[in-house]
């Protein structure tokens, strides 16, 4: 009986996840068949992966085919690949090695997907009925920020980053505030441990539970526990993904013995504090303060360098011409106007507006102090959304059982229209309730006619050059023998997936030293680049004349070997390689 109550409750949330999984695979049918992920991000995990398994060392995360010989480890640690490591290797029992892989790119990102729409229909839950949390989960699919990181062949750390976000928000309304302390301390560890991104948001969680503290004790337990759960797990997780606790080596753009150190200084404080519940709240407030400085202070003592940027110490020829071009770590403000209403005019804006509805018609049957918690979660999450695009990821998914709530009340007005034509025409609104951004960009697009000749422009590779974007081309490059390649950093990923090349320098920071010498080759005049190339012992070059960083380098630089290559002009230190038609263009450097 017990089993079959089950099955009754999970089996539409189950059937709906199936359907979404289903339409997901139909659309990236192509990318799955290529057997390599979306973006550099993916595709570099995917090489690390396939390095592990491969032998290479859990706490080694070096990238030793890019930027040899004085490579530098990964950013990432490998928490992220267990589960992809799971799926290969029990797929790989009963299929080939390659097909077990792409399998498990597809299953990963999708289970992921599941777990966060389960997590957004408990969330909703709270405050409404079955039906319309088990909508909102299903809206899910509708936010294009949540889909491009939860989709098969994407496994880069983000589709977690929101899982991570949603265990987070949904702990703050448990009963048991010891449990729920503890759970939301542990994914906070886990959150910051995948990526720092998540610090701001992980800041506003705790700095609400402080707060609460502060004016009236009602969070202390919930507080001491998260506190408690948070440094303890952090703790673990650095020594699980290092093996060791060496002060001296503190990174700026992963948690690093710095960040560990601050925490316990101010836990050291702030602890037996929250324990002992001073009575005055000026007490309390004074001993969060002085937790706090204490905090800053060893920070500030042991990693200087890292205060105010986790890019604080990047090359500046490197951010200059890498880091603000990369969009989706760039503030909105900054992005095309097209992408601005593809993120923002769906489930955020939505929720947004019924957010401020709630409030202006104040239902009774909304819990309101519930409602503040998703309130607050939903308003930091857009304040950093604002700042950094691809965080806009999380907010949508805060926002979705609002716009569940909002749809749901849509369509039942719609329905309950007696005129058969009215009815249709408001039920067909709902939809563009759904994705109000989406389509109405595409009404856009339709009425400037720019539909067919967007899908000419696919169709049809231009004229100027080959194209690196396809998976053939590069394949071509299998018929050369291992080799040293200077590439552009977007494509140096994909070269490492599917060649067994090496490559001076891909999209990935903590080796801006090659990233600004790859920079320097095609932007200086041929002999600078020359004899930069000669020290690297770069023994190719490869170009994709329609790439947009070396659209950016010729512009810049007209004198520069780039500008002087794409132009025509030849040098009887390069010596021209044809592979195919189509494949990218070579060079291969002769040496003086």
């Amino acid at each position: 009986m017990i089993g079959s109550g089950y099955l009754r409750k999970s089996g539409p949330f189950f059937l709906i996840w199936l359907a979404v999984c289903a339409v997901l695979i139909f659309v990236s049918l192509d990318q799955i068949v290529s057997g390599v992920g979306w973006g550099p991000d993916d595709q570099l995990r995917q090489v690390q992966l396939r390095d592990w398994l491969a032998g290479q060392s859990w706490f080694d995360t070096t990238q030793y085919r890019i930027a040899a010989p004085d490579s530098q480890p990964m950013h990432w640690p490998r928490l992220i690949e267990l589960p992809l490591a799971f799926v290969t290797l029990l797929l790989g029992l009963v299929m080939a090695p390659s097909s077990a892989e792409t399998a498990a790119l597809v299953i990963v990102p999708l289970a992921a997907l599941g777990i966060a729409m389960w997590l957004v229909a408990k969330i909703t839950s709270q405050f409404f009925d079955r039906n319309v949390a088990l909508l909102a989960a299903a809206l899910t699919a509708t936010a294009v920020s949540i889909i491009a990181q939860l989709r098969p062949m994407r496994i880069d750390h983000h589709g977690w980053q929101i899982v991570l976000a949603l265990v987070v928000l949904w702990t703050m309304f448990w009963p048991s505030k010891r449990n729920a302390g503890i759970v939301m301390g542990i994914a906070l560890a886990l959150w910051l441990s995948i990526s720092v991104e998540g610090l701001p948001l992980s800041v506003a969680f705790i700095a609400l539970l402080a707060w609460r503290w502060i004016i009236s004790l009602d969070e202390g337990v919930r507080l001491f526990w998260t506190l408690t759960g948070f440094l303890g797990s952090s703790v673990l997780l650095y020594m699980v993904n290092h093996g060791q606790l060496d002060v001296a080596l503190n990174y700026c753009d992963a948690i690093a013995p710095a960040h560990l150190l601050a925490c316990a200084a101010g836990g050291a404080i702030i602890l037996p504090a929250i324990k002992f519940s001073p009575d005055s709240w000026i007490v309390r407030l004074i001993a969060l303060a002085v937790a706090g400085l204490a905090a800053l202070g060893v920070f500030y003592s042991t990693a200087p360098q890292c205060v105010g940027s986790a890019f604080g110490q990047l090359d500046p020829l490197v951010r200059d011409y890498w880091l603000v071009n990369v969009r989706e770590g760039m503030p909105i403000w900054t992005q095309p106007w097209k992408e601005i209403i593809t993120l923002f005019g769906g489930s955020i804006i939505v929720g947004l507006v019924s957010l401020a509805y709630i409030q202006w018609r104040k239902p009774e049957a909304i819990d309101r102090q519930k409602l503040f918690l998703l309130a607050y979660a939903l308003m930091w999450a857009f304040v950093v959304s604002l700042l950094v695009q691809r965080a806009a990821a999380v907010a949508a998914a805060y926002a979705l059982p609002l716009v569940g709530w909002a749809v749901h009340g849509a369509f039942q007005h719609a329905r309950a229209i007696k005129r058969p034509i009215t009815r249709i025409l408001a039920t067909v609104a709902v939809v563009f309730l759904i994705l109000p951004g989406p389509l109405a960009l595409g009404v856009i697009d339709m009425a400037r006619g720019n539909g067919m000749q967007g899908n000419t422009q696919i169709a049809e590779p231009a004229a100027s050059g080959p194209d690196c974007q396809f998976d053939d081309s590069l394949a071509q490059l299998n018929n050369l023998p291992p080799s040293y390649i200077v590439a552009p950093f977007d494509f140096g990923p994909k070269l490492l997936v599917q060649t067994s090349h090496s490559v001076l320098a891909t999209s990935h920071h903590r080796n801006d030293a090659a990233m600004a010498d790859q920079i320097r080759i095609f932007t200086s005049k041929p002999e600078t680049a020359r004899s930069i190339l000669e020290d690297r012992n770069i023994e190719i070059i490869m170009t994709c004349p329609n790439e947009a960083e070396l659209k950016t380098y010729a512009k810049k630089h007209p004198d520069g070997l780039w500008a002087k290559l794409d132009g025509g002009e030849k040098f009887e230190w390069l010596e021209p390689i044809t592979l195919a038609k189509d494949s990218p263009s070579l060079w291969r450097i002769v040496r003086k």
